[in-house]
């Protein structure tokens, strides 16, 4: 055996003992984790095979959104029209979604034997009729919020620009594809721990996005923005916590 060949074994000794070693100590790790967080880590593995920040040009490519149909915008638009959204209209979506928390809208009917926090999708058949009508306007009333103006029906005197960072799982943010189609989306793991185990987030694949919009002096549509997006989770999204922050960019106003 010559020393080349003898180096290319030592080494390939060392690397079978060092995967010996670190199988058994993810296993070790991993024992007492909550068999739903297991299933969670599994499928968002499967869905993302990469860490964050370390995807090529062709993955990152595959969780660009599809272009949105003609019809289904104009659809949407139409609805928004039909909202007449401006001040005193958003003033009462804010306190008619806030006030439907998670018990209240299974109360209703709307939200239909929903999955444990944390855990996957709420499909249709978690919701009535009902409430899937209910999640289609919070999600029309959002895009109204983010991007609406006069030409869409929306009336709304914008003095200022904010900006939100949404973070969501990566998995789950499809569910949001129309704020996709114009945010910035950045890669993150996530670091949030349950303090019950079941739904911890830790190193879970997320996606921040970030979007600008236009803020009223009364800032009714930074509230506006909040109370969509807790009905969302709750009808949707269904994590524990969805994290979203809204600040001032600058303190100049719109022109």
């Amino acid at each position: 055996m010559n020393d080349m060949t003898e180096i290319g074994a030592i080494i390939q000794q060392v690397q079978q003992d060092m995967g010996d070693e670190l199988r058994r100590r993810v296993r070790q790790a991993l024992a007492d984790r909550p068999r739903d967080w297991l299933v969670e880590q599994l499928i968002d593995l499967a869905l993302a095979p990469a860490l964050p920040g370390q995807r090529d040009v062709r993955a990152a490519a595959a969780t660009e959104p599809e272009e949105e149909p003609e019809k289904d915008r104009a659809a949407r638009s139409e609805r928004i029209r039909a909202l007449a959204l401006d001040t005193e209209v958003l003033r009462r979506y804010v306190q008619g979604y806030s006030a439907l928390d998670r018990d209240t809208l299974v109360a209703r009917g709307l939200l239909l034997d929903p999955l444990e926090k944390g855990a996957g999708l709420l499909g249709p058949e978690h919701r009535s009729a009902e409430g899937e009508s209910l999640l289609t306007q919070a999600k029309d009333l959002l895009y109204a919020l983010l991007f609406g103006d006069a030409e869409i029906g929306v009336h709304l005197d914008r003095v200022e620009r904010e900006l939100l960072t949404l973070t969501m799982p990566r998995s789950k943010a499809h569910a949001i594809s129309f704020v996709l189609r114009a945010a910035t989306e950045i890669g993150a793991a996530g670091t949030w721990r349950d303090p019950r185990g079941a739904a911890n987030d830790d190193r879970a694949p997320n996606t921040l996005l970030q979007v600008e919009y236009g803020e009223i002096a009364e800032e009714l549509v930074g509230n506006g923005i909040a109370a969509c997006l807790r009905l969302i989770n709750h009808l949707e999204v269904n994590e524990v916590v969805l994290y979203a922050r809204m600040e001032n960019v600058e303190e100049s106003t719109l022109m």
